[in-house]
């Protein structure tokens, strides 16, 4: 009795290293990521500068949405796209161009709003880089804050990803230095898939009729129905046993491993159980 539970135990606690070696090069430590301006800029009046919107030490990030707020009395953000009405932030390289579903600048206001999925078989991005740029001219004189107010990001599967959000200032002064800035990299905005409904239109005045107290769904409901239909790919099983980063056929040699292990368990326990019952019959004589 004693020697089965033994092999048992030992089979058990070698299938919890099977496990754990099968999920370790797919398991990462979960930190929240950053998103936000990582400087303070300062530029002379009238002149331009590029300003990234960038996130940090993201894992798996498959869809954002942005809401960056700046004072337009002292600064003026310029189109990324001509083809395009209205005013748009430009796409960065850190994920891929995908489904836009809002991409708008508030010039009048100061609100940047910035919405969007990669679609499949776009993978998800880890690590650190440009979400948005911001083409930004000084305006008249001053100091504005340039805030990442809202970063809703989502994972593959619509899981939310925890972020912290970074703040800063663009001053415009006459005595600010001259900028001899790199440009920043960005993506054809004609790769992108906008959603036309949901761009921003001129709404007429009329008398509302009431017809039902529900609630017409917001940008977010919208945004995480659309991540769920587009983003999701249907996974066959290999297709699965990749995505969890742990293939048996690539690691055979784990389990080679373990069998012999348990081979060597079985033979020890079989081993010890032929050398008592000798000693119980050397006894018995």
């Amino acid at each position: 009795m004693k020697q089965s539970f033994a092999l048992k135990r030992w089979i058990g606690l070698l299938f919890v290293v099977v496990i754990a070696l099968g999920h370790g090069t797919s398991v990462r430590a979960q930190t929240n990521a950053q998103v936000g301006v990582f400087e303070a800029y300062e530029i002379k009046p009238g002149a331009r500068i590029e300003i990234p919107i960038e996130i940090r030490n993201v894992q798996d990030l498959y869809a954002v949405d942005l809401e960056v707020h700046f004072d337009p009395t002292i600064l003026t953000i310029e189109d990324a796209n001509p083809q395009m009405d209205g005013i748009q932030p430009a796409l960065g390289t850190f994920l891929d161009a995908g489904m836009v579903l809002y991409n708008t600048v508030d010039a009048q206001n100061g609100i940047i709003r910035f919405v969007m999925t990669q679609v499949n078989p776009s993978e998800p991005k880890s690590g650190s880089g440009v979400l948005i740029v911001l083409y930004t001219v000084g305006k008249a004189e001053g100091e504005s804050p340039l805030n990442v107010v809202r970063a809703d990001l989502s994972t593959r599967e619509g899981v939310a990803i925890p972020s912290e959000l970074v703040g800063n200032t663009v001053t415009v002064s006459a005595a600010a230095p001259q900028s001899n800035a790199t440009p920043i990299p960005v993506q054809n905005p004609t790769s992108i898939i906008v959603i036309p409904t949901l761009a921003p239109t001129a709404t007429p005045t009329v008398t509302p009729v009431t017809t039902s107290t529900k609630p017409a769904p917001t940008q977010t409901a919208v945004f995480t129905a659309v991540v769920g239909a587009v983003a999701s790919p249907t996974v066959a099983p290999a297709a699965a046993e990749q995505a969890s980063g742990f293939s048996l056929a690539q690691n055979w040699w784990i389990l080679l491993i373990v069998a012999a292990a348990i081979i060597g368990v079985i033979i020890y326990l079989q081993t010890g159980k032929k050398h008592t019952q000798s000693e119980n019959d050397e006894e018995e004589k």
